[in-house]
């Protein structure tokens, strides 16, 4: 008789880093370009925004160029939406991968998380290196702060995509609406503005905005001698971290009634 072999499961760091190299090489999988999609749209967002600027003979509210400013107000809610956007689609997109035990939800969406803290680091890399370089805008004044502030805005991602991932297992029409209730959040995250220019009735009711918060901490960081009315590091935070343990309960009661069965 030839004694079975015990084969010991990979533990959670080796489950995780090969769920991320297969997400990596998924994603955008079938095309020419491949994952170089996941920094050309970025790239194209701030393009057409920057173009709109010239094309309208706007000014930016603050004494720095506009592909700049542009830049810094658009890549934390890229950052954000691109990150909620992989969570809500990871689980289905890897429901076959729940049959391999122990690869649980938490292993997908945390490869998804990191892949997309690559990213973010990664564009913001390319993004405001290739504006200082074409276009000769001064590199930021506190760089940690830049940095800090848009990791916020990829964790409060997590916090909310993985949610949306949770809330998606107990309903198809949440998750189909997501895209929809993330489209307002464009114009109160302060791309095209800052919170100096706004009344303070304004501010006082877009406060309550953590993307205006995490803007204004990365234009804080950024410019030397802005200084923002209202930004706050602790508020998104708090949103970040609140939905994020909000998503614990929905996902483990999914997971115990299975669901998502019908989907696999």
């Amino acid at each position: 008789m030839i004694a079975a072999q015990h084969i010991t499961p990979p533990n959670a760091f080796t489950r995780i880093a090969v769920l991320v190299e297969r997400e990596r090489r998924t994603r955008f999988s079938g095309g020419k370009l491949g994952y170089l999609w996941a920094y050309i749209t970025p790239v194209v967002w701030i393009g057409l925004i920057v173009a709109l600027f010239w094309v309208l003979q706007r000014t930016p509210p603050i004494y720095v160029r506009a592909e700049i400013f542009i830049a810094t107000g658009i890549l934390p809610y890229l950052i954000f939406r691109q990150t909620v956007t992989a969570l809500s689609r990871t689980l289905t997109a890897s429901r076959y991968m729940r049959y391999l035990r122990p690869v649980s939800n938490n292993d997908i969406m945390s490869a998804t998380m990191l892949l997309e803290a690559f990213n973010m680091l990664t564009t913001a890399v390319l993004i405001f290196g290739a504006v200082t370089v074409l276009f000769g805008s001064a590199l930021p004044a506190y760089m940690p702060g830049v940095l800090s502030s848009l990791a916020l805005a990829w964790g409060i991602g997590c916090g909310i995509g993985r949610f949306v991932a949770a809330a998606g297992m107990l309903s198809d029409a949440f998750a189909r609406a997501v895209p929809l209730i993330l489209r307002p959040l464009f114009w109160l995250s302060g791309i095209f503005y800052t919170a100096t220019d706004l009344s303070q009735e304004m501010q006082n009711l877009l406060w309550y905005s953590p993307f205006l918060h995490i803007t204004e901490l990365v234009r804080q960081s950024y410019f030397l001698g802005y200084t923002s009315p209202i930004a706050s590091m602790w508020y998104p935070v708090a949103v970040g971290a609140f939905f994020f343990l909000a998503s614990v309960p929905l996902e483990i009661f999914a997971t115990r009634r299975r669901i998502m069965r019908g989907r696999l």
